[in-house]
């Protein structure tokens, strides 16, 4: 792949600048997260990664300082996440995702523990996480809390479209809590 690869995509009606750069995880040793396709894309699949990796990854300056914030914001809801038990795992998709310079959002699915209580109150830091319109307030983000099972899979499958390219689809990455 050419370093520095100029693409031109349409995204919600305009055009954005797209950079497709060589993997920079790409050290000699493995790599959790492969580069990019010449459609600014991860390859189809889910791909495991720890959140440090996101960071080098996605997470970096670049044109402006978006990513930067979006991670930062990313790292706090991880947190949050974190400290009120409530999820297995984390599945990361929107324009974060991709070699877009300026990313819009981060989208994730919130998958659920197996032996998560639908039925339980939740205290308001929880419901702030569980809560899409909560979640957006605070952290900037859509997040879609999933529960283990077929809708799970439905939703994953969803993520892997591509918005106006059905012939297309994307990668998506996961962190495990």
């Amino acid at each position: 792949m050419e370093l520095a690869k100029r693409l031109l995509r349409r995204s919600a009606n305009r055009e954005q600048t797209v950079r497709v750069e060589a993997d920079p995880c790409d050290i000699g040793g493995s790599v959790t997260i492969p580069a990019f396709g010449p459609d600014g894309l991860l390859p189809d699949g889910v791909h495991d990664a720890t959140l440090d990796e996101v960071e080098d990854r996605f997470g970096r300056f670049q044109e402006t300082d978006r990513r930067v914030g979006l991670f930062a914001t990313l790292r706090e809801f991880v947190r949050d996440l974190r400290a009120e038990g409530l999820a297995e795992a984390i599945i990361l998709d929107g324009s974060f995702v991709t070699a877009v310079a300026d990313p819009n959002d981060i989208d994730l699915l919130l998958v659920l523990r197996v032996d998560h209580d639908f039925d339980a109150e939740l205290r308001p830091s929880a419901y702030t996480l569980l809560s899409k319109k909560r979640a957006t307030r605070r952290y900037g983000m859509d997040v879609i809390p999933v529960p283990h099972g077929d809708s799970l899979g439905e939703w994953v499958e969803h993520f892997h479209g591509v918005r106006n390219r059905p012939d297309l689809r994307k990668g998506l990455i996961r962190l495990q809590l």
